[in-house]
């Protein structure tokens, strides 16, 4: 297996033609062209793929990480070089937030009572309902 900016190159011209977003585009080439430097002066094989993953699991929070590794991983598949492909980080999903970005009660009021000396019952009553029942604000309607 040998690794060129001429593959990366090939690979930016498959991610257009499957026409990626801009900002995946980037993110899968500034991934894959990181690696290639990171790789420069050894050799491609599965073990170099996982001490890289190593070195961004040091270095990274686990989400960053798993980005990166999408993006080697796509490069791959797209090279048929399917043995080189890694395992995401496991990341366990937080439930609830952590305290120190909870609502203080004193917090609360003052946000009620800004509502209310703006006079905009729609605010006031929609920071209760978020408040009392812990639905998220993507999921009000409109």
């Amino acid at each position: 297996m040998t690794f060129t900016r001429e593959l990366i190159e090939k690979f930016r011209h498959h991610l257009m033609e499957e026409e990626k977003s801009s900002a995946t585009l980037e993110k899968y080439i500034r991934g894959v062209t990181v690696f290639f430097v990171w790789l420069t002066g050894h050799e491609l094989d599965k073990m170099a793929v996982l001490r890289y993953k190593e070195h961004l699991a040091v270095n990274y929070a686990p989400a960053s990480v798993n980005s990166v590794l999408s993006s080697l991983n796509s490069f791959f598949s797209y090279n048929e070089w399917h043995s080189l492909k890694v395992k995401m980080l496991k990341i366990q999903r937080q439930i609830f937030a952590e305290r120190n970005k909870e609502l203080t009660r004193a917090e609360y009021e003052r946000l009620l009572n800004a509502a209310k000396h703006r006079k905009n019952k729609r605010l006031y009553f929609l920071m209760q309902t978020i408040c009392a029942s812990g639905i998220r604000v993507s999921e009000l309607k409109a």
